[in-house]
């Protein structure tokens, strides 16, 4: 048995899935595409809501635009809160000060567009020829409306005031048997509690204890975002407002230590002036630029493990490096899941795209951070956020996530055993495995990189009780989470390895569905290559996000794909 075809260009992933973010990319070509910005030929089924207007959102902008009067050379974008259509007004002055107005008008449309009741909606127009920067912000700020906020519009405008959440509706949907039996929350503030205690990992029957191995955690110390890249958005704000010295000059950046998820950058390229870029191999370089006259560093971050390398940071060295510096360390713990590696102690703040194993069905955004309360930070960090935090996070994306999020333990340790058993499938087939007659380089996974680094956080069986919720008698096994990549000889094995694979074809991870996808190819533009080789990576790279199927069905669709790249 193989695993399910792929469905055609830009149908969402798996058929019949509402708010699925996960758009189908069959084909080599049509990756390269969309990192150029080329658009679809038509109306895509759905889309990642941050890097494409959702189709639920454009009739809400055309019905705005009718409203405010607009010309027909205006378009406008729409944001849960004034503060957050603010942030975009000043983000468009800078990109065009001569052209755009320092001063320009925010509407609410609330009564136009007709939200449920407590919410409002706020429109900021500007012409159609801004619109490429324009969405720049929306895309790494996360700023926008919610898909779900969007849906519920158009049902009230259509005389349906009861709140939907969207979920799958045909009889045999491959979420069938999930959402058949577990019945969604009706309060959307306790949804938002239980989705806390589970990314804090608190016990729920004692909540002095928690599975992060720092004590004194509490609900109160995780803030929800409407995504992952909103709360990383929300972070670097923060560390310019508490970490910056008001009378400082000086241009501040953050620095990096390996490669980080690719929108990081371009979030920073976007809203700030850049970063300074480290590897496990140059931290001696991270230490002479902290200790020179120029240091002007915001804070250090990192990915565990990086992505799409997989490549653990040396974290007890960098939190050494950071505490004698005086600064904050981020860590994006997404990849590697804070079930499988206690990652707090070495960071002042966490952050997860809960979007991905947190909710495992790939059908509502969200994001999280959660302060370390013992960082020398906490109590600024704390300050900052308890004054200026905004709970964007609509009512129903949290019940929809806190549905979701019920048992990911056991989703996690199915991904964990099918992720470890086809990287090692393919490490045995790698030429740095050993097999000299092969088209596959090298294996990307956190067991063959940097695996000292990331065993070191890994979590101690142990003290994993408090995950067994959901496992019966069985204690949750830490493992080395579900992202799998592969290098190959040739860029025309790996686009013939892709192709020829059965299984889904789209960008995300931590699904129930394996999927595969050619990261660099749709992560870096043709432009940006040269970058992508400065930092040790190929186009001809392929990533696995491993589900939680059968593996069989999963080795049996990697062998095919396999002979056919061989052959070519």
């Amino acid at each position: 048995m193989l695993l399910q075809r792929n469905p055609p260009l830009d149908h969402c992933i798996p058929p019949n899935t509402p708010h699925s973010v996960i758009q189908s990319l069959p084909t080599w070509q049509d990756n390269v595409y969309r990192a150029i910005g080329r658009p679809s030929t038509g109306i895509p089924e759905t889309c990642y809501p941050r890097f494409v207007i959702h189709p639920f959102v454009r009739p809400l902008i055309q019905m705005s635009l009718e409203a405010l009067n607009a010309s027909t050379d205006q378009t406008c974008f729409l944001f849960p809160s004034m503060r957050l259509a603010k942030a975009f007004r000043s983000y468009m002055y800078l990109q065009f000060p001569s052209s755009f107005s320092e001063h320009a008008e925010i509407r609410c449309v609330s009564n136009t567009l007709n939200p449920p009741p407590g919410y409002d909606i706020f429109a900021v127009r500007f012409h159609v020829d801004q619109r490429r920067m324009a969405m720049k912000f929306w895309t790494f700020s996360g700023a926008g409306i919610s898909s779900r906020l969007a849906e519920n519009c158009i049902s009230r405008q259509n005389g349906n005031l009861d709140s939907t959440l969207g979920l799958p509706n045909v009889p045999d949907h491959e979420y069938s048997d999930f959402y058949n039996s577990h019945i969604p929350l009706t309060s959307a503030s306790e949804a938002k509690e239980k989705i806390k205690y589970r990314y804090a990992g608190i016990d729920v029957d004692d909540i002095t204890k928690n599975v992060r191995g720092v004590e004194g955690i509490k609900t109160s110390d995780v803030y929800l975002y409407p995504a992952g890249m909103n709360a990383i958005w929300n972070i670097h704000q923060m560390l310019h407002d508490v970490c910056k010295p008001d009378a400082d000059t000086r241009v501040y950046l953050t620095a990096h230590v390996n490669v980080l998820y690719v929108d990081s950058y371009k979030l920073i390229d976007t809203t700030s002036s850049g970063f300074h870029f480290f590897t496990n191999e140059t931290l001696d370089d991270l230490e002479r630029l902290l200790q020179s006259d120029d240091n002007a560093v915001l804070g250090i971050f990192t990915d565990f493990p990086g992505n799409p390398h997989l490549r653990s940071a040396d974290l007890p060295r960098l939190r050494q490096i950071a505490d004698k510096h005086e600064l904050p360390i981020i860590i994006d713990e997404t990849a590697g899941c804070h079930l499988n590696v206690a990652l707090l102690e070495y960071a002042d703040i966490v952050v997860a795209s809960l979007t991905k194993v947190f909710s495992g069905f790939a059908n509502v955004l969200g994001g999280a951070l959660l302060l370390n309360p013992q960082s020398s930070f906490y109590a600024r960090f704390k300050a900052h956020l308890d004054a200026n935090y905004e709970d964007n996070y609509f009512d129903a994306d949290a019940l929809v996530m806190e549905l979701n999020s019920r048992g990911f333990e056991e989703r996690l340790h199915k991904i964990n055993n099918n992720a470890e058993a086809l990287a090692d499938w393919l490490f045995d087939r790698s030429k740095v495995g050993g097999e000299m007659n092969t088209v596959i380089e090298e294996v990307f996974y956190p067991k063959y990189q940097c695996r000292e680094h990331y065993e070191r956080c890994m979590r101690p069986i142990e003290s994993s009780g408090i995950d067994a919720q959901c496992m019966g008698k069985n204690k949750f096994k830490p493992g080395y989470s579900g992202t799998v990549a592969l290098s190959f000889t040739s860029l025309e094995a790996a686009k013939t390895f892709y192709e020829g694979c059965q299984c889904y074809k789209g960008t995300t991870l931590g699904t129930v569905v394996t999927l595969l996808s050619p990261f660099v190819a749709i992560a870096f533009p043709p432009d940006k290559m040269d970058w992508v080789r400065e930092h040790g990576m190929t186009e001809a790279l392929v990533r696995f996000t491993v589900g939680t199927e059968d593996i069989s069905r999963i080795l049996n669709s990697v062998e095919a794909a396999l002979f056919a790249a061989e052959k070519c």
